[in-house]
């Protein structure tokens, strides 16, 4: 059987069950595609090797580090399913260095997001203020029902996430406030193409290419160019932890399965560190050691004798 044989009944019987199943058959179709017509048994390491130093070439080492990811998953299912014996030719594999993202919306250039929101219709500003203020992924914004909202209790209950279960974001007043002046034209939220039928406005959910569409326009007019869409979840937590909530409460927002995942926004909890440490440098000087006046260059020379 051909890689490209088997791969037709990989994505049939598992990567359709996937809950990313559509970004993982495109990348197998792009990626894995390239050695369709190879044998499973006849496939070396060094030709993944090759094969996956060649897709870092062209588009870097994270599309490299899914494709191997991919690969080794495939010929995992292959051994399980009884269709190939043998050693799996992705396995160790040293994967690229993964470069954390760290980009996020900084205190001088907020008031000039917002600026340019305030200008957008009221869907739009407000499923990007969604973002910002309860960390929330793109999709989960935009799937967002209006049953999934108890406005009065300001409440968003996530009945399904990224990580398999529910999830319960208490809503900053703000934001409450915006949701109450929608217009309720279907069951979504975030409605896209409304229309009328029998009376009735109805419209279907918002499709993500509208909603990268938008996030470009407006990034383009703020001059943010470089900060993209999941970004803004990135802000959230990024904001929390700079003004001194800790880990936990971080990683409740954003749903993490493990502090683990989180622990990447301790390095701006700096907030409570200054304080202990203001708390520490009290105790042990007392007031035997009053902080230094600070005197500028110029205000030194001016009061210098001659």
């Amino acid at each position: 059987m051909t890689i490209g044989e088997f791969l037709v009944i990989y994505e049939r019987n598992h990567v359709a069950f996937l809950k990313s199943g559509r970004n993982t058959r495109q990348r197998l179709k792009k990626y894995v595609g390239q050695l369709a017509a190879i044998h499973l048994s006849d496939l070396t390491k060094l030709q993944v090797l090759d094969w996956f130093h060649a897709i870092e070439a062209a588009k870097g080492g994270s599309a490299a580090n899914h494709a191997i990811e991919d690969l080794h998953s495939m010929y995992t299912k292959a051994n399980d399913w009884d269709l190939y014996e043998g050693k799996n030719p992705a396995a160790r594999v040293k994967k690229f260095p993964k470069q954390s993202r760290e980009r996020f919306v900084l205190s001088h250039e907020m008031p000039w997001l917002l600026k340019v929101l305030a200008d957008e219709m009221p869907r739009i500003e407000t499923y990007f203020l969604c973002l910002l203020l309860t960390g929330a992924r793109r999709d989960e914004a935009r799937l967002m029902k209006w049953t999934h909202l108890d406005l009065d209790h300001a409440l968003w209950h996530k009945p399904t996430t990224k990580t398999g279960v529910p999830h319960t974001v208490p809503l900053p007043p703000q934001l409450v406030s915006r949701f109450q002046q929608l217009p309720r034209l279907s069951e979504w939220v975030f409605t896209s193409n409304p229309n009328v039928n029998n009376g009735m406005m109805k419209g279907g959910e918002w499709c993500a290419t509208s909603v990268e569409h938008h996030w470009c326009r407006i990034r383009k007019k703020v001059g943010l160019t470089d900060v993209r869409i999941h970004d803004l979840r990135r802000t959230a937590a990024s904001w929390l932890a700079i003004n001194g909530s800790n880990l936990p409460v971080i990683q409740s927002m954003l749903n993490h399965k493990s502090l683990t995942s989180t622990q990447v926004y301790a390095r701006l909890s700096v907030a409570p560190v200054r304080l202990a440490l203001d708390d520490q440098a009290e105790r042990m000087l007392g007031p035997m050691l009053a902080p230094v006046t600070v005197v500028s260059v110029s205000e030194s020379v001016q009061e210098w004798p001659g």
